[in-house]
């Protein structure tokens, strides 16, 4: 009888995916959100002098943005643990992502001076669940 190997070799081994990621907000893990978005970018900008082609390259400001989808339930109990009751109140604070789990390597991306910008609410009829997107601002990403 052949050998016959139902599972296909993992030739990369196992990848990062939602389950593998933490999010520490405030101190604490956070199962209620969905969705973690943030980039940063930095401006760069070609020189030009005579002729058509650049002379030198100019580098600006990094600049950071990010964004939280959360179960309206989780956002609620931020709201209610806010100063005044406004999570836009609330001092900058940092946010760890941690990516790791038992098959993949260990990291961790440290969001600095995070600030929420919005408090949102929507709500459709037919809604299983109600999600808030909350817009951040970032001072800078530690890895």
């Amino acid at each position: 009888m052949a050998n016959i190997n139902p599972l296909p070799t993992l030739v990369n081994g196992v990848n990062y995916s939602y389950a593998n990621v933490t999010m520490i907000l405030f101190g604490k893990p956070v199962v209620g959100i969905t969705k973690i978005s943030y980039k940063e970018k930095q401006t760069k900008e070609n020189n030009y002098g005579l002729g058509g082609k650049p002379i030198s390259r100019g580098y600006g400001n990094y600049e950071y943005e990010g964004s939280i989808e959360i179960y309206t339930d989780f956002w609620k109990a931020i709201i209610e643990a806010s100063p005044n009751r406004n999570p836009l109140d609330i001092p900058p604070f940092e946010v760890k992502i941690i990516f790791g789990g038992d098959r993949v390597n260990y990291s961790v991306d440290k969001l600095k001076m995070v600030e929420f910008l919005e408090n949102p609410f929507d709500a459709s009829q037919g809604d299983s669940k109600l999600m808030v997107t909350i817009p951040l601002i970032i001072g800078d990403n530690q890895r």
